[in-house]
């Protein structure tokens, strides 16, 4: 059976992440936010997209280096 992993509101994933709002929606904007996914009536972010988040920005920091 598989664990099923943690999903965050866009609240949670700032505090995680520590980004204001202000700065996600920017991201967002800019096409770099988390993928969002609709759950009810409100948006989530999965784990997965929140990896693949982390993971592209630091790919894309160690490219600048």
């Amino acid at each position: 059976m598989e664990t099923l992993l943690p999903s965050y509101t866009i609240d949670e994933w700032c505090e995680i992440e520590k980004v204001s709002r202000t700065k996600f929606y920017r991201l967002r904007q800019l096409g770099t936010g988390p993928k969002l996914m609709r759950v009810g009536g409100r948006y989530m972010i999965s784990h997965d997209a929140a990896l693949a988040w982390r993971e592209a920005r630091t790919a894309e920091a160690l490219e600048a280096a």
